[in-house]
């Protein structure tokens, strides 16, 4: 399609590789450690051509408007939303004990084409948590199928999740509520060696 050389500039403004580079020398990302802007504005590049599949948290107000808790992402490279796909790994459901209900959390890969990486990434939706709806956690290299994919990113859940609970003192996950590259067996035998 293009020259390797033309596809991190065709992809990614000067801010979006600085920032990506940046998060990559940083990443995983922990939110008790790392303030997380990198890690939203890599999300967002990620996830921008499936933003309508994310979910979304609406409040109301004592004047009976509502607000959208996430924020609309606007691609500044129209052609990123044609040339990355989002791989949903799962939706997990996690006990929110404040409010009595189950807050989902969306997970995904996404290939970064010029850095030949995945980027897996959280999404919720609110931004009460983290200060992000979209954060992305870590990354692995590219590799050759959906299997290594689906391994790469099982490690990755594996040690996010095991970090939430340690550290965060984040209660583990309560049920799965949707399956994508990580099937419903896998996902369970990973919460439960987290």
């Amino acid at each position: 399609m293009f020259h390797e050389s033309m596809v991190i500039p065709s992809l990614y403004t000067a801010d979006d590789q600085s920032v990506i580079k940046r998060w990559m020398q940083s990443a995983p990302a922990y939110p008790e450690m790392d303030v997380l802007d990198d890690s939203n504005k890599v999300a967002e590049i990620a996830l921008a051509s499936v933003q309508n599949r994310l979910a979304q948290r609406f409040s109301f107000n004592n004047h009976d408007s509502s607000a959208i808790d996430r924020k609309a992402l606007e691609c500044q490279i129209p052609m990123r939303n044609k040339l990355l796909f989002p791989i949903h790994l799962c939706d997990i459901g996690r006990n929110d004990s404040h409010r009595n209900l189950i807050c989902q959390e969306s997970y995904f890969a996404t290939f970064l084409p010029g850095y030949n990486i995945y980027v897996v990434t959280l999404s919720l939706p609110s931004s009460a948590l983290y200060g992000y709806c979209d954060v992305a956690i870590d990354y692995f290299q590219n590799v050759d199928d959906a299997a290594q994919i689906a391994s790469h990113a099982k490690l990755v859940l594996k040690a996010w999740w095991k970090q939430q609970q340690k550290e965060l003192h984040i209660p583990a996950w309560q049920e799965l509520l949707k399956s994508g590259l990580i099937k419903e067996d896998s996902a369970l035998l990973l919460e439960d060696a987290a």
